[in-house]
């Protein structure tokens, strides 16, 4: 099933996505290394086109809430499809993922993308 997605609706699901888990995620010194946190969901939304690249996963906690994660994609993103590396633009909408992502200062980044 093909999922599009607008440039409004993906800004607004990377919006929610980033309040929920900064509010949610521990806070982090500057001195203290950030605590790796994973995900397992499903993209909403891939961005290439805008620097810094961006993805949005929606996944589910606790099994009832829904989580919507939305995380920069830096250059040494790990990002692999089973075990072969791929590109961030390769991801599409409704495919499973596993995300692994620290909070910053300035936001949430990826620093695994596993694609299943």
């Amino acid at each position: 099933m093909t999922h599009a997605v607008t440039r409004s609706h993906w800004s607004v699901g990377l919006a929610v996505g980033l309040a929920v888990l900064w509010a949610a995620a521990p806070s982090v010194g500057a001195e203290s290394k950030a605590a790796a946190r994973t995900v397992r969901g499903e993209v909403v939304a891939v961005n290439v086109q805008d620097s810094p690249h961006t993805i949005v996963v929606k996944a589910m906690k606790g099994g009832k809430d829904e989580l919507i994660v939305g995380a920069t994609v830096e250059s040494d993103t790990k990002i692999l499809r089973g075990k072969q590396p791929v590109d961030l633009s390769t991801l599409k909408a409704g495919e499973s993922v596993d995300l692994t992502y620290v909070k910053q200062e300035d936001g949430l980044v990826a620093r695994s993308i596993h694609a299943r």
